[in-house]
C-alpha cells in the first residue's frame, strides 16, 4: 500500500483521474453495476452516471453523476454546469487525487493515513460500496447479470 501512496503522491492529476476512470470502469463492469459512460447531455460530458441517462433526466434524485476531473481548476465550472441536470448536488460524485471541499460527495485517491471523516469526503476504496448501497436505496431495478 505505500508503494502505491507513493506513486498516487508522484502522479499529476490527469494521470490520477485516468488511472480511477478505467479502475472504476472495471469494478462497475466486473459488480454488473448499471451505468451510462461518457454520456454527452447540452453539449456537457459526463464520465459516469448511474444508473442511465433515462433516469437521470425523468427522476434525478434515483441518479447518481459521476465526475472524474483530469483538471481540477475547471472544477467549479464544471459543477456549476452538472447542477444544470442533476439539482441534487447529493447525487454529483467527484473523484480527486486529493479532498475537495464543497457540497458534493468528493472521493479522494490518497493514504488511508490521511483519510477525511467528512460525510462529504470519501476514500476511493469506498465507491462501489456506497453506488451499491444508493441503487439500494432507490430500489434500482436495472437488469443485472449474477455470477
Amino acid at each position: 500500500m505505500d508503494r502505491y501512496n507513493n506513486l498516487a503522491s508522484n502522479a499529476n492529476d490527469e494521470s490520477i483521474a485516468s488511472l480511477c476512470e478505467a479502475l472504476l470502469h472495471f469494478m462497475l463492469t466486473a459488480c454488473t453495476m448499471p451505468s451510462a459512460r461518457k454520456v454527452t447531455i447540452d453539449n456537457i460530458n459526463i464520465d459516469i452516471v448511474i444508473p442511465n441517462l433515462h433516469t437521470l433526466r425523468n427522476f434525478p434524485d434515483k441518479a447518481i453523476v459521476i465526475q472524474i476531473p483530469k483538471d481540477a481548476r475547471s472544477l467549479t465550472k464544471q459543477i456549476q454546469n452538472f447542477t444544470t441536470f442533476q439539482p441534487n448536488i447529493k447525487n454529483l460524485w467527484l473523484v480527486t487525487k486529493k479532498p475537495v471541499l464543497g457540497n458534493y460527495i468528493n472521493y479522494f485517491v490518497e493514504s488511508e493515513n490521511n483519510r477525511k471523516t467528512s460525510s462529504q469526503i470519501r476514500s476511493f476504496y469506498d465507491i462501489i460500496v456506497d453506488i451499491d448501497t444508493f441503487l439500494e436505496q432507490t430500489k434500482d431495478r436495472s437488469f443485472r447479470f449474477f455470477h
